[in-house]
């Protein structure tokens, strides 16, 4: 039996109010959004996208403050580290290391010279396992193994993560912040673990360069040659290196914010 024959118009009619329903609806809820968004009021409250969570990965930290932040992950590196370190004191910055426990037994000395030089040392883990593969009794051991020994070198609680392989899910960053801390992950990844070139490095970095930043890189030797060039740039924008946990703290204290 054949099919009723239909108008062709008909059918273009049916899709253009198809169509003019969908964009009635969608300035809908644009305009339910900005209202709420302009809403009066004393204070201006970040989006939820935007604020800052004990439970959630930090990625970015929202801020108005010209400030960036350097996470090095070390898990190796001994041969670079003591040039990094007297670069980054003769510049004047300091930055934040996580140090991984298997590494800080094998050169106490280096994680007693970061604190010694103000900067921060967070906890990368005791060992560098895949955190996803990890029950969650395995992480917490794992990240207060490393607490134990990272107190014992310095004399401070560590109170930021940073998982191994950035691996990171709700479930790791929960465990985390059970135990006290904030799972950092990071903004522009220099992926240095590569050994790419010094220029390559700071191709990554300086053209998203913007306040609020992480960026990850470990102790390499085109790291170390990338980074005055990358310290210019940032000074170049008129901005200033900071630990991760001043970022932080910086942030959580313009969650709520006065009307301009």
């Amino acid at each position: 039996m054949r099919g009723r024959w239909v108008p062709i118009w008909v059918i273009r009619l049916d899709r253009l109010v198809d169509g003019v329903l969908l964009a009635a609806a969608l300035l809908v809820v644009a305009a339910a959004w900005y209202g709420a968004a302009q809403a009066p009021g004393s204070l201006r409250v970040l989006a939820p996208a935007d604020a800052l969570r004990r439970e959630a990965p930090v990625y970015r930290v929202p801020t108005q403050k010209p400030w960036v932040a350097f996470a090095v992950n070390v898990d190796w590196g001994d041969e670079v580290l003591p040039a990094m370190l007297a670069l980054f004191e003769r510049e004047g910055i300091q930055v934040t290391f996580f140090p991984t426990g298997r590494w800080a037994n094998r050169a106490p000395e280096l994680v007693r010279a970061m604190a010694a030089q103000g900067h921060e040392v967070g906890n990368h883990g005791f060992t560098h396992d895949h955190p996803k593969a990890l029950s969650d009794q395995a992480l917490r051991q794992m990240i207060q193994r490393n607490e134990e020994l990272l107190f014992a070198l310095v004399g401070e609680q560590p109170r930021l993560f940073a998982p191994p392989y950035g691996e990171v899910d709700g479930r790791i960053a929960r465990v985390a912040s059970e135990l006290g801390y904030w799972t950092v992950m990071w903004t522009i990844d220099t992926i240095d673990w590569q050994r790419p070139s010094p220029s390559r490095i700071v191709e990554r970095v300086v053209p998203r360069l913007a306040p609020g930043a992480i960026i990850l890189m470990h102790p390499t030797q085109p790291t170390l040659e990338a980074l005055p060039p990358i310290l210019e740039a940032i000074r170049a924008k008129g901005m200033d290196v900071v630990p991760v946990g001043r970022l932080i703290e910086e942030g959580l204290a313009g969650q709520e914010l006065p009307e301009a």
